[in-house]
């Protein structure tokens, strides 16, 4: 295993559990009274906020704008309003099966057709297993959030949400950009597309600004900047298909920081649905393979 695998395994763990904290932080705020747009809001603006500096220091290493446009609709407001619609109606234990599920599959059959490589054997068999895990989880019958409110439809947001992410893991491992000022880039034109919308149709709620704050870490600094930076650091030194595999960390993760933190504990079945989604992820990680070569990556970079 090379210096550069290594470096996406890490980066890659920590990007898991980067989006198990985001998760959590997700379900707090929205117990706490903020709305889907209000974190939408936060995720971005808290992030353009914190990486302004490295927009203006790093300003002729950006992005051209029309790739920065293109993953902005990916994982820009539309994203995150799936998303966090879909907490409004859903479990948490669904958020974090479906979401990073549809992310593996979207980005790996995207690389299939994209380079018409052949999946291994145990990817294959690992995605059989994530979708049977998929399957335990939508059948899941616990009480929706709310009245008038559907699992069904918060699981369809989720559906939604993990294909726009992994059509961006992949478009990140094709394009190779930078990953710290592609971020910065996406969180300032999300801002500035989405904040007027935001402020004529929702407004801001009147919430205490400790709950501000709170949200401010868990989807700014963490969801949209710590995260959003080493995920697409791994994209870069493993490629869309096998950094995408990291998401099989997301579940346990989420659902073990949910307990000490909001005191969420899954039911039997959640727990059965978490348990085989994530074993299909894992055994899709198949590290000890040769893996194919990367556009701009060497094979001897590309091995394990």
């Amino acid at each position: 295993m090379n210096d550069r695998t290594r470096q996406g395994i890490a980066l890659g763990f920590l990007a898991a559990l980067s989006w198990g904290i985001y998760n959590v932080g997700a379900e707090i705020g929205q117990a706490s009274g903020f709305r889907p747009a209000d974190l939408t809001f936060l995720r971005y603006g808290g992030a353009a906020f914190l990486m302004a500096p490295l927009l203006v220091l790093a300003r002729r290493r950006l992005p051209p704008l029309w790739q920065v446009a293109v993953l902005t609709l990916l994982v820009g407001p539309l994203f995150a309003l799936a998303f966090n619609e879909g907490f409004q109606r859903a479990p948490l234990t669904h958020a974090v099966v479906i979401g990073p599920g549809m992310s593996m599959l979207v980005a790996n059959l995207l690389d299939r057709w994209a380079t018409g490589r052949r999946m291994g054997w145990n990817r294959k068999i690992g995605i059989a297993v994530l979708i049977a895990g998929l399957l335990i989880v939508v059948t899941d019958t616990a009480a929706p959030r709310g009245s008038g409110l559907s699992i069904l439809a918060g699981d369809l947001f989720f559906v939604t949400s993990g294909a726009l992410w992994g059509t961006y893991v992949f478009t990140m491992a094709r394009w190779q950009l930078p990953p710290v000022e592609t971020s910065a880039a996406i969180a300032a034109l999300a801002t500035l597309t989405y904040t007027p919308a935001y402020l004529w149709f929702w407004g801001l709620p009147d919430l205490a600004p400790a709950l501000w704050v709170e949200q401010f870490v868990y989807q700014g600094a963490v969801g949209g900047c710590l995260a959003f930076v080493i995920f697409a650091a791994a994209v870069l030194r493993l490629g869309a298909g096998r950094a995408a595999l990291f998401s099989a960390l997301v579940p346990s993760c989420a659902v073990l920081l949910a307990i000490p933190l909001v005191g969420q504990w899954p039911n039997a079945e959640q727990w059965a649905g978490v348990a085989v989604a994530s074993l299909g992820m894992v055994i899709s990680l198949d590290l000890w393979r040769r893996a194919p070569a990367l556009p701009g990556v060497t094979r001897d970079d590309s091995k394990v």
